[in-house]
């Protein structure tokens, strides 16, 4: 057995994805890359007002002045066949992309009834799926590939084709003239077939659509019906022989896309793992709103489709096309792969509320990579951050208010300078074995020796001062913290550092006790003089 997904006005649909408010409107799509740009598909209501396919735009804007104009979009086409061959893949292992807006499956494997009670829910859950996406479809099902493309076609939304038992009765054609074939022959009446029967899941009749449906040539459809042939199961009564030898090679190709005892293979695909939505901007886009308003149903989108198969966002790529030619790129790792709309979005958002551009934006990408959604037992004394989509949202916050060089985690510098670090923005919560030896639940193999001193309260930054000197020893401080002589100094302690280059650093280091009976650390460097800190 084999179903066909089918999207009318795929290419309208497609473009009309995610402006799904403007499907009840009057909408034109226009081919711009045609030799004469024309009206190639439009909705319902647009038809309503007298617009047809194969008019200008002029011309239809003349006989609908509330005609909306779109232009067809190669972009949001193949963004729309991901999503279509996605779901696809949900349903079913087989599938085929057969065409544009066109998906064939092999039901091959699959539990089914033999009853159509049992398929209409399966064909209407592909449908209710598929309009989660903005996206009306149709589905056919029946016993080979070009079948079920007629059954999809005709469709309101399922049609299920069998066969039937009922014979078509032979039409008389025996005193028809020879301009009524293409060869020159009248057609024997009794060299015509009956269509056997074949049991199969039961459903509507294949053999009682029309022979339009099988959209042949005019001059074929005109000589059938002549025939008196109106359906597809008189056609097919003819047989295969008789209908080759007084039609043509054509008429043999009609025959077998309608004969049920000779399906297809299908080219099997297998749909790209990537998920992006992408759009191009009939207007430049010049203020955040508008970009965020197409961007949060991106992120709806890309959710969803990442929800059918039970995966989760773990990366967001940002691509911004600029009227320049130039492109903005951003790459956004989720801390905590999630599904969730509002914290994907809040992540994208507080991030393009800072981001200034050099032109106009004519063109948007965003691209989703994949993971499982996390599942990790802790241990009874590990900690990790509550919510780390949180914690990453506001940190990003923080770096939009205080800048890049600001915000981060401090590593200590590969110097013997006092108290020098660089900020590094690399966040990464404590592993198993740090939580352990935080809570104290691991002893070091050899402990440190303890050693009794007094703890130095560093200023950060350090207290400028002036020191007064007697013979090389500090002997008057004057500072924020302390105006008074010095009693007792122990010192000076010397270092320095990166002296062959422009960072180059030397410092004297003092221990002194004040009158007051405070002991302070004192240094002078090439800035001056200044208080480092107190001790308690």
């Amino acid at each position: 057995m084999f179903a066909v997904i089918f999207i009318p006005n795929f290419s309208l649909q497609a473009v009309l994805r995610h402006e799904p408010d403007l499907r009840a409107l009057p909408v034109a799509l226009v081919d711009s890359k045609l030799l004469k740009p024309a009206i190639v598909q439009l909705t319902p209501a647009a038809q309503a007002c007298g617009v047809a396919e194969g008019l200008t735009a002029s011309q239809a804007m003349a006989r609908c002045a509330e005609l909306i104009i779109k232009p067809r979009s190669p972009a949001q086409e193949d963004s729309a066949t991901e999503v279509l061959l996605q779901t696809a893949y949900a349903f079913s292992p087989n599938i085929e992309s057969t065409a544009p807006g066109l998906c064939t499956m092999e039901l091959k494997g699959m539990a089914f009834d033999s009853h159509q009670g049992a398929i209409e829910p399966w064909a209407q859950k592909i449908i209710e799926v598929l309009a989660q996406f903005h996206l009306a479809a149709k589905v056919g099902l029946a016993v080979t590939p070009e079948l079920a493309l007629l059954a999809a076609r005709a469709a309101s939304p399922v049609m299920a084709l069998s066969r039937s038992i009922k014979k078509h009765p032979t039409p008389n054609i025996q005193h028809r003239t020879t301009n009524d074939s293409l060869s020159g022959n009248s057609l024997d009446v009794g060299s015509m077939l009956d269509v056997e029967c074949s049991q199969g899941f039961t459903g509507e009749a294949f053999e009682s659509l029309p022979i339009a449906s099988l959209e042949p040539t005019p001059e074929i459809l005109a000589i059938l019906r002549r025939w008196g042939i109106q359906t597809i199961g008189a056609f097919l009564a003819l047989g295969k022989d008789q209908v080759t030898e007084r039609l043509g090679p054509e008429a043999a190709q009609l025959f077998n896309r309608v004969s049920p005892d000779s399906p297809r293979p299908l080219k099997l695909v297998v749909p790209a793992e990537e998920f992006s939505e992408q759009m191009d901007f009939e207007n430049e886009i010049e203020t955040v709103e508008p970009l965020l308003f197409v961007l949060r149903r991106f992120v709806e989108q890309l959710s969803r489709r990442l929800e059918l198969i039970y995966l989760v966002v773990a990366e967001f790529q940002l691509q911004l096309g600029l009227s320049s030619g130039a492109k903005y790129e951003r790459l956004f790792k989720i801390p905590a792969p999630t599904g969730n709309i509002d914290v994907l979005f809040r992540m994208l958002q507080t991030h393009l509320e800072t981001v200034r551009t050099d032109s106009p934006i004519t063109s948007l990408r965003l691209a989703a990579k994949s993971a499982r959604p996390e599942a990790r037992q802790f241990g009874l004394f590990e900690t990790t951050l509550r919510d780390p989509n949180q914690f990453a949202e506001t940190l990003a916050r923080l770096t939009a208010l205080c800048g890049s060089d600001r915000v981060g985690t401090p590593q200590l510098e590969a110097t013997h300078r006092p108290d020098a670090f660089k900020i590094s923005q690399a966040f990464q919560s404590a592993s198993s074995g740090d939580s352990r030896r935080n809570a104290g639940l691991e002893t070091p193999v050899n402990p440190p020796t303890a050693i009794s001193a007094l703890p130095l309260r560093r200023f950060r930054p350090p207290c400028p001062s002036h020191i007064e000197f007697s013979d090389e020893t500090p002997a008057l401080l004057r500072s924020e913290v302390f105006i008074g002589p010095i009693i007792a100094t122990r010192g000076p302690f010397f270092s320095y550092g990166n002296w062959w280059d422009s960072g180059r650093w030397a410092r004297q280091e003092w221990d002194v006790e004040t009158s007051d009976g405070s002991l302070f650390r004192i240094f002078r460097s090439f800035e001056g003089c200044f208080v480092e800190g107190v001790y308690d």
